[in-house]
């Protein structure tokens, strides 16, 4: 069953969204490098896991607690919608701020990871979102 939104934006920024990340994860499969195939991995998997939590059609939530969400944090659905539509208008400084968190955080994603597939990197990648967040920028 698909879920019903009043959001404007949302299965146009989940398709959107959900192709960059793929794009870092087929890349974790397919290079040579294993440093950077955990950074792909771990770039895809974060951008998926802001994607499954902030994204109405994806998260099964259209009902009245999401509805008060989109309230509390964005106002109303206008303004989610313009929130979702500034994330696909600005994606390089959205990847650019994962791609730190990364970096400031590449010893211990290793370390967490140990010898598993750089694809086990999902069981923890959210973890790394939660502490360090993503800001969309303003139109």
């Amino acid at each position: 069953m698909e879920t019903q939104t009043k959001s404007l934006f949302a299965k146009a920024h989940e398709a959107f969204w959900d192709a960059k990340a793929e794009k870092f994860i087929d890349k974790s499969l397919n290079g040579f490098d294993r440093e950077e195939n955990i950074k792909n991995a771990f770039i895809g998997y974060v951008l998926n896991d802001w994607l499954w939590d902030i994204n109405i059609s994806l998260n099964g939530q259209a009902n009245e607690v999401f509805d008060q969400q989109v309230r509390d944090i964005w106002g109303s659905y206008e303004e989610y919608d313009q929130w979702l539509l500034s994330s696909m208008l600005h994606p390089k400084k959205i990847i650019k701020q994962v791609k730190k968190i990364y970096k400031q955080n590449a010893e211990e994603i290793t370390r967490l990871l140990g010898d598993d597939d750089p694809s086990y990197v999902t069981d923890f990648s959210a973890d790394f979102l939660f502490t360090n967040g993503i800001n969309v920028p303003s139109k």
